[in-house]
């Protein structure tokens, strides 16, 4: 996909609303909106008594354990492509020779 320019956008997250800048389009940009704004409504109902900037900070808090969990597995996949293409080219040498 070309790089795209940016493009502005009116969001609203929880009642407020803000103005942002993305290269993604609108599709993903609403995707991202609806999320945030299902995280928020999550962490209120679970934590009444929290004011706003705690409830921020526990999606935040949510969001940062669940983009490491996704890191640490992805990196546990870094490579296999190449380890993959090196025991299928052994392989097919191997069956040559047999």
């Amino acid at each position: 996909m070309p790089d795209e320019e940016s493009r502005q956008y009116q969001i609203n997250i929880s009642g407020n609303r803000f103005s942002i800048s993305s290269p993604h389009g609108e599709e993903h940009v609403r995707e991202v909106e609806k999320f945030l704004d299902s995280q928020i409504k999550e962490v209120s109902e679970q934590t009444e008594s929290y004011g706003p900037s705690s409830i921020a900070l526990l999606v935040a808090l949510n969001l940062a354990d669940k983009l490491l969990t996704l890191q640490k597995r992805v990196s546990r996949f870094d490579g296999i492509e190449d380890d993959l293409e090196s025991l299928s080219y052994k392989l097919e040498k191997v069956l040559e020779k047999g």
